[in-house]
């Protein structure tokens, strides 16, 4: 029985999802990567990059030459324009892998793709879109400009695909073409010109990314343009590549006809020099004659080649839906489940006496739409912020470990958390100050045993915060916590020293703190970088001076001369959006509450004047509360025409601030330190 199973890349079923969770339901244990299927218009490889050079100014559009790929239209460069002008935008790969990620994600986290999994991106190399889209005469001069492009959209995927979960496969289909005879080539040494490209390609990916070729002889009407001799070809490619990375190669897959099943096409076979960590796939399994004739090739082939798994030739996108079922009934049939790597699993318990979800007021409360609201701004752009902090936790926290998510709110750094580390036994504790944020928290995870959850009640009379010692109880104190994260919320801390010493008080020796915050001074931020509460002391000034010059606000100008009032409500702003300190007020409180600094990193976020309106409209009593007044500092809740009138007057101001553009930068500070 052959061990592993590998799919090339598009399955035509309805979405990625419905791929994923076929898939990976019928031979997910077979499988160490799974592709999103390319499906909708990528469906049939890269036809759909057809467009990506028929709309570009400076190419006209041709007919197909007796030389074409497939009777297609063709660009050349138009009289009068530059081959070195030509730019291409965004090609569509990095777009629908990245949202093809997401699902990818959300159906780990639930159980639904075997945690081993990588998602595996297929990529065209250029040659091929190149080679089929364009006239011969001008093949050469446009190479590097969509080169440059599709490497600009495998960086987009490395950016936003975690790296131990990513795979990428670089198609390598009319590169063979070439070594056959069939295609003209633009440059001098075939073999030569097409090795130094795919090793070129493949040092693009980085080592913690894993990579794989698949080597194809074309299936345009599941025919290949030539039929191969033999396997020499394919065998004297994937020794060099093996042998010339500078990196592991992951796998490599190679075709098998269906009507080949004599020695003498796999006798190259034996001379392959794969490394021990090279995975072999031979694309032996065919529809058309099923489980007898798939068992056949498999034979002949095991007399030249040991330990590979099996596959198609090619993908799967041109085939009908209906027989999708019956290819993976194959695959089953004639496979055995992979080896999972990694030893015994060590799952996370709460220790004895320690109660999960406490028997408190605010837990029989319903949920609050405030807190609702709140928990909508995860969607909002700025909240990337949280994905450097993700990263950090995904390489520190392993089985059985406890985090604890202080002014972890609704569980926004949760979710994303959930998203990123599918494989390991972690609990999670959500401490937090608002009884509104943690009930809907209490919604979202009250049924995942490895979360809890604990208020951190207001002491009058100290006129503090509880300690977080002092919340979690002795229990779990006496168990002491792994990490703590803090996120977009140290710069609200009265007494930081304290909260960060009461912080060292739970952690165990050498238990991580990973604090990071857009409200910190730090001077290694850009001159254009805003602190983003800065952002609403602005706000007040240019209001203030648009209720005295702007006529619509002109009912409001008597209120500026209360300068009493005024006062107060700057007041009352100051204290829900705190004057902004320096980095080094953070740092020596870190170092005063006995943790070591590892490391500071500033980073510049986009934010969306739109969400950053939005979430503060839901604080509009303290941006603009003199503007119609408010509870807190009048004693009087504003009329519904005052708040509307304050809306309009903070979005003004803001259009105005970010001169009516739609984004602007932050600084976001990352500080990481560990208990000496």
């Amino acid at each position: 029985m052959i061990q592993g199973v590998h799919l090339v890349g598009s399955v035509p079923l309805a979405s990625a999802e419905v791929v994923f969770r076929t898939v990976a339901g019928e031979i997910g244990d077979r499988l160490r990567r799974i592709p999103d299927g390319e499906t909708g218009p990528r469906s049939d490889w890269i036809v759909w990059q057809l467009p990506v050079f028929t709309s570009q100014p400076q190419l006209e559009v041709v007919p197909p030459g007796p030389d074409s790929w497939r009777p297609l239209p063709r660009v050349r460069v138009a009289e009068g324009a530059r081959a070195d002008s030509v730019i291409f935008e965004a090609l569509g790969y990095a777009d629908a892998a990245i949202a093809s990620y997401r699902v990818f994600a959300r159906l780990k986290r639930d159980g639904h793709i075997p945690v081993a999994c990588r998602f595996q991106v297929s990529l065209p190399t250029p040659i091929a879109p190149v080679t089929a889209f364009v006239v011969p005469d001008y093949q050469g001069v446009l190479e590097r400009a969509y080169e440059e492009r599709l490497l600009r959209e495998l960086r987009l995927i490395l950016q936003e695909v975690p790296h131990d979960q990513l795979a990428v496969q670089w198609d390598t289909n009319f590169e063979f073409a070439m070594l056959e005879g069939l295609f003209p080539v633009w440059f001098e040494d075939v073999k030569g010109g097409i090795l130094e490209r795919l090793l070129r390609l493949s040092r693009r990916v980085p080592p913690d990314v894993e990579l794989g070729y698949h080597l194809c002889y074309g299936d345009v009407r599941h025919r290949h343009f030539k039929e191969p001799a033999d396997t020499r070809k394919l065998v004297d490619v994937a020794n060099v590549l093996a042998g010339s990375l500078g990196r592991p190669l992951n796998w490599i897959h190679l075709p098998v006809p269906r009507n080949r099943d004599d020695e003498a096409y796999y006798a190259p076979l034996g001379e392959l020099r794969l490394r021990a960590e090279t995975e072999l796939y031979l694309g032996l399994v065919h529809h058309t004659d099923g489980v007898e004739g798939t068992r056949r090739r498999i034979d002949v082939a095991s007399r030249f080649a040991s330990g590979f798994g099996i596959a198609t030739e090619c993908g799967w996108g041109r085939r009908a839906p209906a027989t999708i079922p019956e290819l993976l009934r194959i695959h089953r049939e004639l496979s055995t489940p992979i080896q999972q790597p990694g030893g015994p699993r060590h799952p996370f318990v709460w220790p004895s006496g320690f109660e999960r979800i406490p028997d408190e007021d605010w837990t029989r409360q319903p949920v609050d739409t405030f807190g609702l609201r709140y928990d909508t701004v995860e969607n909002h752009g700025w909240y990337k912020n949280l994905d450097p902090t993700v990263e950090d936790l995904a390489r520190h926290l392993t089985d059985g470990q406890l985090l604890i998510d202080y002014s972890g709110g609704t569980g926004i750094l949760l979710d994303r958390l959930k998203l990123r580390i599918f494989d390991r036994q972690v609990g999670v504790l959500i401490a937090d100050s608002s009884p509104k944020f943690l009930r809907v928290a209490l919604d979202k995870f009250g049924d995942d045993e490895r979360v809890a959850l604990r208020l951190l009640r207001w002491r009058k009379e100290d006129r503090r915060l509880d300690w977080l010692d002092e919340a979690v109880g002795s229990a779990l104190a006496g168990r002491g916590a792994d990490a703590i994260a803090s996120t977009n919320a140290i710069h609200l801390y009265l007494d930081l020293e304290e909260t960060l010493a009461s912080w060292a008080r739970v952690l165990k020796p050498r238990g991580r703190a990973f604090v990071q915050s857009g409200n910190i001074r730090n001077p290694q931020a850009r001159p254009s970088d805003w602190i983003l509460d800065e952002t609403v002391w602005a706000i007040h000034e240019i209001a203030t001076g648009l209720v005295r010059n702007d006529p619509r606000y002109a009912a409001y100008r008597p209120l500026l001369d209360d300068e009493a009032r005024m006062q107060a409500h700057v007041a009352w702003r100051d204290r829900v959006f705190l004057p902004v300190r320096p980095l080094a007020y953070y740092l020596q409180s870190l170092e005063g509450a006995g943790f070591a600094v590892e490391s500071v990193t500033a980073r510049t976020i986009e934010a969306s004047v739109d969400h950053w309106f939005e979430f503060l409209s839901a604080y509009h009593e303290a941006v603009l509360g003199w503007v119609g007044g408010s509870v807190k500092v009048d004693g009087r809740a504003p009329t519904e025409d005052s708040v509307r009138d304050r809306l309009a007057l903070i979005r003004h101001a803001m259009a105005t601030l970010f001169g009516g553009r739609p984004d602007f930068r932050c600084c976001w500070t990352y500080i990481n330190g560990v208990k000496r």
